[in-house]
C-alpha cells in the first residue's frame, strides 16, 4: 500500500522542480544575454528582506508542523531555514551602502564571500535534508528550539567567518568587479544540488511529504550556480539573475510548507471523520435498542429508525416500503426538505427504476444492497425527471427475516457524494434492527437523533503566514508599479514571475480561509436575506479580474449577457466568487489557449453558465470535484497548481444563498458545462 502511494505521489512532487525551471531558465537567460542594465541600488536590500521573511515564515510552518504532529519530518527545514534567514541578514547588513557603519573594503569582501558561502551551503544543507526520514517526537519543543539554535548559530558562524577570512581572499574588487572565485563555488554548487536531485531519483530519499518545496528549491540552487559562472561585476544583469535565482529556493520551500500543510489538512479530516463515524454507529445503535425497549406504538418507533438513517449516514431522504402482495405500500418517509414521499401508495416492484435496471425487485431478489445513483419512480416521476424527489445517490436495503424479505428502505442524498462501503455497512447493521421491528409489529423503530460529529478544522497556519505573504507582495507590486525606480522590458519578465507567484501564494491562503469559514458553516461575509445581484454585473467584474491571467497564457474569454438585468437573490461578492473559480479551472485545464464561454440567463431559476473547451472531467471523477481537495489526476495533462478547494467553495457559497451549482455536462478532450443557479428574488 505505501509503495503505491509513493508511485502516485512521485510525479506530483516533481512539479516543484518543473514549476522552477519554468521560473528559473527565463531569469537565468536574461541575465546571460542582456547586455545592461540600471543601477538599483535598493535590490540587495529588497532581495534580502524577501529571502528573511520566506525563511522566517517557512521555521514557523516547520515548527508547527513539529509541534502538531510531534515528528521531526520538517525540522531539517526548520534548521534550514534559521540558518539562511540569518545568513541573509548579514548579508544586507554588510553589502555596500545599506549599514554606513559597516563600510569599508573589509565589509566589501565579506559581503561577497558570505553571498558565495550562502550559495555554496544552500544545496549540500538541502540534499541532507531531503535524504533525512521523518520520525516520533516524545518532545517536540525542546527539538523545535534546538534546531532554531542551531540553525542561528550556524548562520551567525558563517557570517563571523565571511568577516574575518573574506578580506584575505579577494573575491570582488573595490569597483565591484568579480574575480575568479566564484566560478569554483558556483560548479561546486552545482555538484552538489545535482547530486540530491540524483539521489532523490533513485529512490534516496527521506519523507516524500516534505520532498516537493526541496526538490524546487535544489533545482533553484542549481540554475543559481550556472548563473555564477557568468557572474562578472555587481548591477550587470548576470548580477541582477543571480540574486534572484538565490531568492527563489526560498519561495520554494515555503511553497512545499504550504503543500505540507493542505495534505495534512485533508488527513486529519480524513482521520476525524473516522473517528466520527465509529462513534456516531455505536450511538445509533444503542439509540435504536433503548427504543426498542420502550416504545410499543410502531410508528414513532418507524420515525425513529428513518431519522436515525438519515443521521448516521448524513442522508437527505429515507423511505420505507413494506411488501404486500400486490408489490410494496409506502409506509413511511423522512426528507430534509420535508417533501412528500406519497405514503399509502401501492406499487409494483417493478416500479422503481435507474436506467433499465429494476432496483427494488433485484434487491428484493438478491437479497442485498445495491448502491446506485438516481432513481426513478415509474406512476409517480415523469419521464422528463432525471431523479426521484432531487435524489442524485442512493442505496436500496432489503430488510431480511429469516431469508424472508419484509422491507426495503431507500436512502439518498441529494449531492454526488457517493455512499461508501462503510455506510452501507451501517446501513446493514441498521437494517438488521429494522427487520426485528417488523417482526415485533413495528412496535421499535429509528433511536433518537444524533447529533452527527462536526468537523471544526480550524486553519491555524493559514492565519500565521497571511501577514507576511502580504508583506511580500506589497514589496513586489512597488517594484512592478516603478514605484521604487522605473524597470526596463528585460526585468518586466522576472518581475512579473514573481509578482504572479505572490499573488498565487495569496490566493491559496484566501481559498483556505474561506474554505475553513464554510467548514465551520460560516459565510466568508454575513448572508443578508434581502441581498440580490445583478448577474451580468457580476460576470463582467469577474471578467475584468480574470484578463490578466488570460492575456498571459493568451485564453479568450466570451460573454452573452441579456440587455436586460438579470438580477438573483444573493451577496454579489459570494456570487463573484464562485464565478472567479470557474474562470480560473476553465483556464487552467485547457490545452493551448483557454476558449471559455460565459453566458447569462434570466427567467425563474436565473443561471450563469461557464463553458470551455479543455480536457473535461473523467467519468469516474465527476462525483468527487465538489469535495475538499480533491483535484483530477491526468498524467498526459500534468498537474497544476492549486489546492483543489474551487469547487467545493463555489458549491458551499451557491447553497447558503438557495442555488446549485452543477456540472452539467463534461466529457474527456470535449470540455466542460458548469451552471450556477440561483433563485429569482421575490416580488
Amino acid at each position: 500500500m505505501q509503495a503505491r502511494t509513493a508511485a502516485r505521489s512521485r510525479p506530483a512532487v516533481w512539479l516543484g522542480s518543473a514549476a522552477a525551471l519554468v521560473i528559473g531558465l527565463p531569469i537565468l537567460l536574461w541575465g546571460v544575454l542582456t547586455k545592461t542594465t540600471p543601477e538599483l541600488q535598493w535590490f540587495v536590500a529588497l532581495c534580502d528582506g524577501v529571502a528573511f521573511v520566506c525563511m522566517v515564515v517557512v521555521a514557523l510552518l516547520g515548527s508547527l508542523d513539529a509541534e502538531l504532529r510531534q515528528n521531526w519530518r520538517s525540522l531539517p527545514i526548520v534548521f534550514v531555514a534559521c540558518s539562511t534567514a540569518v545568513m541573509w541578514a548579514g548579508h544586507f547588513a554588510v553589502f555596500p551602502g545599506d549599514v554606513p557603519a559597516l563600510a569599508g573594503q573589509r565589509f566589501n569582501q565579506a559581503t561577497s564571500t558570505l553571498f558565495l558561502t550562502i550559495n555554496l551551503l544552500m544545496p549540500l544543507m538541502l540534499s541532507v535534508a531531503l535524504l533525512q526520514r521523518g520520525g516520533a517526537l516524545a518532545r517536540p519543543r525542546a527539538f523545535i528550539v534546538g534546531a532554531v539554535t542551531a540553525g542561528v548559530l550556524l548562520g551567525l558562524l558563517v557570517i563571523a567567518v565571511s568577516v574575518a577570512v573574506g578580506p584575505n581572499l579577494q573575491t570582488v574588487s573595490p569597483a565591484g568587479e568579480f574575480l575568479e572565485f566564484d566560478a569554483p563555488v558556483g560548479v561546486a554548487g552545482l555538484i552538489l544540488g545535482l547530486l540530491g536531485l540524483l539521489a532523490y531519483s533513485v529512490g534516496l530519499h527521506g519523507d516524500e511529504r516534505i520532498a516537493g518545496g526541496v526538490l524546487g528549491a535544489l533545482t533553484f540552487t542549481a540554475l543559481n550556480s550556472i548563473s555564477l559562472l557568468y557572474l562578472h561585476a555587481r548591477y550587470t544583469p548576470s548580477w541582477y539573475a543571480d540574486h534572484v535565482l538565490a531568492l527563489l529556493p526560498f519561495a520554494a520551500l515555503l511553497a512545499g510548507q504550504l503543500w505540507l500543510y493542505s495534505a495534512s489538512v485533508l488527513a486529519e479530516r480524513s482521520a476525524a471523520s473516522a473517528v466520527a463515524m465509529a462513534s456516531e454507529r455505536r450511538r445509533i445503535g444503542l439509540d435504536i435498542a433503548k427504543a426498542m425497549a420502550r416504545e410499543t406504538d410502531p410508528m414513532p418507533v418507524v420515525d425513529r429508525l428513518l431519522n436515525g438513517v438519515i443521521d448516521a449516514l448524513t442522508a437527505d431522504r429515507v423511505t420505507m416500503l413494506r411488501l404486500v402482495p400486490e408489490g410494496f405500500v409506502v409506509e413511511h418517509s423522512v426528507d430534509r426538505q420535508g417533501r412528500s414521499a406519497n405514503v399509502g401508495v401501492v406499487l409494483s416492484l417493478d416500479s422503481v427504476v435507474a436506467g433499465k435496471r429494476k432496483v427494488v425487485s433485484e434487491a428484493v431478489e438478491r437479497q442485498r444492497p445495491i448502491v446506485l445513483g438516481s432513481y426513478r419512480v415509474i406512476g409517480l416521476d415523469s419521464d422528463a425527471e432525471e431523479g426521484h424527489a432531487g435524489i442524485l445517490r442512493s442505496v436500496v436495503m432489503p430488510l431480511v427475516r429469516g431469508g424472508t424479505v419484509d422491507g426495503v428502505l431507500i436512502v439518498g442524498r441529494r449531492t454526488h457524494r457517493p455512499f461508501t462501503e462503510a455506510d452501507v455497512d451501517q446501513l446493514a447493521e441498521l437494517g438488521a434492527i429494522a427487520a426485528l421491528v417488523i417482526r415485533n409489529s413495528r412496535l421499535l423503530a429509528d433511536a433518537e437523533s444524533s447529533s452527527r460529529a462536526k468537523s471544526n478544522f480550524i486553519n491555524l497556519a493559514a492565519h500565521e503566514f497571511g501577514t507576511p505573504i502580504a508583506v511580500i507582495r506589497g514589496y513586489v507590486d512597488m517594484i512592478a508599479d516603478e514605484t521604487l525606480g522605473r524597470l526596463t522590458s528585460e526585468q518586466r519578465g522576472p518581475m512579473d514571475a514573481i509578482r504572479a507567484t505572490a499573488a498565487d501564494l495569496a490566493e491559496r491562503v484566501d481559498q483556505l480561509l474561506i474554505a475553513s469559514r464554510l467548514e465551520a458553516g460560516v459565510s466568508p461575509q454575513a448572508v443578508d436575506s434581502d441581498a440580490t445581484a445583478d448577474l451580468g454585473v457580476v460576470v463582467r467584474e469577474a471578467v475584468v479580474r480574470a484578463k490578466d491571467r488570460a492575456a498571459l497564457i493568451g485564453a479568450a474569454i466570451e460573454i452573452n449577457i441579456p440587455a436586460v438585468p438579470v438580477v438573483a437573490e444573493g451577496s454579489a461578492r459570494d456570487i463573484g466568487i464562485i464565478v472567479d473559480n470557474l474562470l480560473n479551472n476553465a483556464m487552467t485545464y485547457s490545452r493551448g489557449p483557454a476558449q471559455v464561454s460565459v453566458k447569462v440567463a434570466g427567467g425563474e431559476s436565473p443561471e450563469i453558465r461557464v463553458s470551455d473547451q479543455g480536457i473535461g472531467i473523467p467519468e469516474a471523477a465527476k462525483e468527487r470535484i465538489f469535495d475538499q481537495f480533491y483535484r483530477v489526476d491526468d498524467v498526459d495533462f500534468g498537474y497544476p497548481a492549486g489546492t483543489g478547494l474551487g469547487l467545493y467553495i463555489g458549491r458551499r457559497l451557491a447553497e447558503r444563498h438557495g442555488g446549485q451549482l452543477l456540472l452539467e455536462r463534461s466529457s474527456p478532450d470535449a470540455g466542460s458545462v458548469f451552471t450556477l443557479r440561483l433563485r429569482r428574488p421575490n416580488a
